[in-house]
């Protein structure tokens, strides 16, 4: 039996650190310039505060939300939550329904962005990266009792694999 263990990002109700540098031109001198209570779609929050913060260099200014918060509506759990319900075998409409008791209003079209925007963190996530030096190994697995060929690429730099695949259809000599 297996036990899929999965972390959803937490969220917090107002920021409890200052930002680092200006995201514009990378100062790190700037003043706390209003604080604003933003509505979100949550199960545990409806609101939360974003702090606004002026540069003293470029003089433009900028948010700071807090952990799980973005300029989005949702929160980031919340749209994570949305797309591990659709994979489930959910329909979108089901998981709108299903976030419902909770206390969360979305339609399905929010739980359709909430998946596509989770399909696209993914697809970045197993983008090639670049391998120095690549080893490739070879290995005859028995699989329905006859000895199967399978080639196994390793980046030796890091120690993990880089990709999985058949081998020749020849079986080995022994």
């Amino acid at each position: 039996m297996s036990i899929v263990v999965l972390q959803l990002p937490d969220v917090k109700r107002k920021s409890e650190i200052r930002p680092q540098e200006c995201p514009y031109c990378r100062a790190a001198l700037f003043q706390r310039w209003g604080r604003v209570s933003k509505p979100v779609r949550d199960n545990r929050y409806r609101r939360v505060q974003v702090y606004r913060y002026r540069c003293c260099h470029c003089r433009r200014t900028f948010r700071h939300h807090p952990m799980g918060v973005d300029k989005a509506d949702q929160t980031q759990r919340l749209r994570k939550l949305a797309a591990i319900y659709w994979v489930l075998g959910l329909s979108l409409r089901s998981v709108a329904i299903a976030l419902a008791p909770f206390g969360v209003q979305i339609s399905h079209m929010s739980v359709w962005r909430d998946v596509a925007e989770q399909a696209d963190l993914l697809a970045q996530r197993r983008r090639w990266k670049p391998v120095r030096v690549l080893e490739i190994d070879g290995a005859y697995p028995l699989l329905k009792g006859k000895k199967q060929p399978v080639l196994i690429a390793v980046d030796l730099g890091e120690g993990k694999p880089v990709a999985i695949g058949p081998g020749p259809t020849s079986t080995p000599s022994n």
